[in-house]
């Protein structure tokens, strides 16, 4: 079965870049709200939840099962037959949930995830519903562009001066860029992967 697999920006390790037709390993998450349009979660798929117990081994999540696919969702931890919708996210933080099992699969597709934002009175604001992907040919990080991209490129023997060196919160420089940005932009939130797990027997 094909699963949508939210991989953000960060999540992998730096010396993994999934491209379709690789088997990979990773621990996931079920999101019931991954703000994505209909069409690209999951609905009404059934699981078989367990309850997943913390450190003190108390009920703390869910440990949600379907074929060989594995996935902590949290927000309530009764065991049972479940119907979900939503889809699937990479660990972000293994380091704190490094007991979590494994779910192998093999990429099919990989695809970026950009959100439209518009002029806002002190930020970037995103505008529901605005949301769009991009094939590409792996999750190489150096995929995830933004549009327009903004960045100018820094040349491999730049040094910064320290005197003249500033740094500004995001919200400082966009006050002080903001009259040579463009109305609206596509930023890029990470990816999104088709990943094929062993469905139940």
């Amino acid at each position: 079965m094909l699963w949508p697999v939210l991989l953000l920006g960060g999540c992998c390790h730096p010396d993994t870049i999934w491209c379709p037709g690789e088997r990979v390993e990773t621990r996931l998450h079920w999101v019931d709200d991954p703000d994505l349009p209909a069409e690209l979660v999951l609905h009404q798929v059934g699981v078989r939840a367990g309850t997943w117990l913390d450190a003190d081994r108390k009920p703390w999540a869910q440990m949600i099962e379907a074929g060989d696919l594995r996935a902590l969702r949290q927000g309530d931890h009764r065991a049972g037959d479940l119907v979900l919708d939503g889809c699937l996210m990479v660990d972000a933080y293994p380091v704190l949930t490094g007991d979590l099992p494994l779910t192998a699969g093999v990429v099919r597709r990989v695809r970026v995830v950009q959100d439209l934002h518009e002029q806002g009175a002190e930020y970037w604001v995103r505008r529901p519903g605005g949301v769009r992907l991009i094939d590409v040919p792996d999750a190489d990080p150096d995929h995830l562009r933004d549009d327009p991209d903004l960045c100018e490129p820094t040349p491999s023997d730049w040094e910064p001066d320290p005197e003249k060196l500033r740094i500004f919160s995001p919200e400082q420089y966009y006050a002080l860029v903001r009259d040579q940005l463009p109305a609206e932009q596509w930023q890029a939130r990470g990816f999104l992967v088709d990943l094929d797990v062993a469905g139940p027997a």
